[in-house]
């Protein structure tokens, strides 16, 4: 078990017919008749501003898809956890409680993926090109730091394989967002 995330583009909601029930046989047929991918979004409700201009319910994406393994759960934990701390200096539950203390994502740079759940749900199009943004124009400062903790110039310290590891899946993340920046989803499940 795991995590695994597929990020997708240009999607537009499609409405299921009111005589097929979701997870049917017959749900299935009419998925397999559609012109392209059906994806069943959903808000999560611990997480409203993540999935801010979603649909709520079936799309069809006509653009990009990218997908990945972020890892196990426990593995992912750790990678958002050093992605925490070589973009603020801060562990992920520090952020957790900023966020929880009233502070806006728009303040904490990757704040919607780091204060988000680690198992399932859907980060929208306007949290995602935020994301996107945030990979893209921190990506040297985080990139930089992570060196010093590779080179032990700090006391927190990465070994070889971590440091590959998160570059690796920094670059994952930051595609996956790219193209969820253009009226898409980065759907974790």
């Amino acid at each position: 078990m795991g995590l695994d995330i597929s990020a997708i583009s240009q999607m537009r909601p499609v409405e299921i017919p009111e005589d097929i029930k979701l997870w049917s046989d017959e749900y299935y047929e009419w998925e397999n008749e559609q012109d392209g991918d059906v994806w069943n979004l959903y808000q999560h409700t611990h997480f409203p501003e993540q999935g801010e201009g979603l649909p709520n319910g079936p799309v069809i994406s006509d653009g990009g898809y990218h997908n990945f393994r972020a890892g196990s759960y426990s593995g992912y934990g750790e990678w958002r956890n050093l992605l925490a701390r070589v973009a603020l200096n801060l562990t992920d539950e520090e952020v957790w409680h900023r966020v929880d203390s009233g502070e806006s994502y728009a303040s904490i740079p990757f704040g919607e993926l780091i204060n988000f759940s680690d198992a399932d749900g859907v980060i929208g199009p306007v949290a995602s090109e935020k994301l996107y943004n945030d990979f893209v124009n921190l990506e040297e400062d985080v990139m930089t730091q992570l060196d010093r903790y590779y080179l032990k110039f700090e006391d927190f310290e990465v070994d070889g394989e971590t440091y590959h590891w998160f570059k690796h899946k920094y670059n994952d993340w930051k595609e996956a967002f790219r193209i969820a920046s253009d009226n898409g989803a980065v759907i974790f499940h």
